[in-house]
């Protein structure tokens, strides 16, 4: 199993919905094991990383083919080009085998 896991972050206030909106449209992809949209905790903890918007989980059966079709596939192309870019959204990226 791969799990894929991206933080996002936006400087845009005023757009921070559309980073939302769009992670909501990435559930209609098929091929996912398991997804999870989240906002941060706040934390007191210093080894705590609160500073961001919202974090997606996905976790593919099939590893790194799961992970191409998903990443290649029509909506993920849209909530990347209509929702992430005009938001001014930043992102971070680990992928763990």
């Amino acid at each position: 199993m791969l799990t894929h896991v991206v933080i996002f972050r936006t400087r845009n206030a005023q757009k921070r919905h559309l980073i939302r909106e769009g992670l909501e449209t990435l559930k209609a992809i098929e091929g996912v094991a398991f997804m999870k949209i989240g906002e941060p905790v706040p934390s007191q903890r210093p080894v705590v990383d609160d500073f961001f918007d919202y974090a997606l989980v996905v976790a593919f059966k099939d590893d790194e083919a799961g992970l191409k079709r998903y990443s290649e596939h029509p909506i993920h192309v849209n909530f990347v080009e209509n929702y992430l870019k005009p938001a001014g959204g930043k992102i971070e990226v680990y992928d763990i085998k």
